[in-house]
């Protein structure tokens, strides 16, 4: 979305100039666009206004405004965005749901998602109704999410538990891969539509070749009486890593949860899982505010906006390695709250730097950014992997989405901060500074 809807600058266009652009033509066009646009002050600067164009041009003292139907657009950055080719303000978060991959088993759940996120992406690329684009703009964000979360929870369950940790958090290198990735498409490609289908077209082969390469979580099938096929894919993880194991399942008997149906609302019936699920839901909130808060206001930072994306997905790197590296030495709970905290200093000093620094060190406030986005991104990983570790196997997936919900009410309420351009970078990082706590 930073790419797609980037804020674009641009101003009123001149009526009936069929050629007008946002970059001055000549000596003339100057003084057309004098004549016509109106500037004010924003942000201490002065500007062309977005929104007002001077009707009676010809009586200067008597000059009314009135609002203007079309604009032209900076295109030294982005030829088309989905901003200038639909004149957008704002977008349409997604909502996601978890107890889908509970009741129909993680594998199914991913291939059906990653088909819906990509079909969606390919017809929004190519059409150009607005109200459409938003439906199937919802439709591919909702099919990502719904990927995701099951894919954390798959990399869990299906790995020990001395290496469940390593998994779980190597699993979400590959979305800063992903960012790393979309970073140079964008740089080389400035056209919107052709981004997003570049982007949506490989999920659909994946999909595919997921029906022979991704297996089943064996602890799901085992949650859900199928132990046959438990039988099955256990005996083959046995044989690729060389294991002496061998499990028949009319021999040995597995301890798995007798009742299949277990309704995620008991997350608050029992008192142990209440306290967890409430102070995580917080939890989710706060990280999620913070994290998109960071990666949306990329384009705000001064600099490149594909360096400076760039370096925000690199930065992730050291972020999960560092959780790889010290999560089973320090521990969940600690670990976390030391990144929230740092984030949250760091987001302090951002506003400092905003407010008393010169133009000339901005960049001060890109390298805060960065630092703050590196002990987000770990608390970001963190989280994903201590709920999992928290819930038992049949609510898992489910607990996993209804708390995912509270991350996206985060994510949603982020780019609303950013609008307010001088609290952009401090308020969701300050949110960080609160120093929630996963309390086992």
């Amino acid at each position: 979305m930073v790419f797609l809807v980037s804020d674009i600058k641009h101003r009123c266009a001149i009526p009936e100039l069929t050629n007008d652009t946002y970059q001055v033509q000549s000596e003339a066009h100057a003084k057309l666009i004098k004549k016509y646009i109106p500037e004010e002050i924003v942000d201490g600067k002065l500007v062309y206004s977005k929104c007002h164009i001077y009707v009676n041009k010809g009586v200067i003292r008597k000059q009314t405004l009135t609002n203007c139907t079309s604009w032209v657009y900076d295109k030294s950055i982005f030829q088309t965005s989905l901003t200038s080719d639909s004149n957008l303000v704002y977008f349409i978060a997604m909502l996601c749901c978890g107890w889908l991959p509970d009741r129909f088993g993680r594998k199914k759940v991913i291939i059906a998602a990653l088909m819906l996120e990509g079909i969606t992406g390919i017809l929004y690329s190519q059409i150009m109704d607005i109200n459409m684009i938003l439906i199937l703009r919802f439709l591919t964000a909702f099919g990502s999410s719904l990927c995701y979360m099951p894919s954390v929870v798959f990399g869990a369950e299906i790995s020990s538990t001395k290496n469940r940790a390593c998994a779980s958090i190597i699993i979400q290198l590959y979305l800063t891969a992903g960012y790393i990735v979309i970073s140079i498409l964008a740089y080389y490609i400035r056209t919107w539509k052709l981004l997003v289908l570049l982007v949506s077209i490989p999920t659909i082969p994946v999909a595919l070749l997921y029906f022979w390469l991704l297996p089943e979580s064996p602890r799901w099938l085992l949650t859900v009486k199928k132990e046959k096929e438990a039988e099955i894919i256990l005996n083959k993880m046995a044989k690729v890593n060389n294991r002496n194991f061998s499990y028949k399942s009319d021999e040995i008997e597995i301890s798995v949860v007798e009742d299949r149906t277990v309704r995620l609302w008991k997350i608050f019936t029992i008192p142990k899982l209440r306290k967890r699920t409430f102070i995580l839901m917080f939890n989710w909130f706060v990280v999620s505010f913070a994290y998109y808060g960071m990666v949306l206001h990329t384009e705000h930072l001064s600099g490149n906006i594909f360096l400076n994306f760039l370096f925000g997905a690199l930065v992730e790197i050291p972020a999960y390695l560092m959780c790889v590296v010290l999560l089973d030495r320090i521990g969940r709970k600690k670990l976390y709250i030391a990144f929230m905290a740092i984030g949250g200093i760091c987001g302090i000093m951002i506003i400092f730097s905003l407010m008393y620094t010169p133009g000339d060190f901005q960049r001060n406030k890109t390298s805060l950014a960065l630092l703050s986005r590196l002990c987000i991104t770990g608390s970001y990983g963190i989280i994903y992997l201590h709920t999992c570790e928290l819930y038992p196997t049949c609510v898992r997936n489910g607990a996993l989405g209804y708390l995912s919900t509270f991350a996206t009410l985060g994510g949603t309420i982020s780019p609303y901060i950013i609008m307010t351009r001088t609290l952009a970078t401090g308020m969701p990082l300050i949110s960080s500074f609160l120093k929630p706590t996963i309390n086992q």
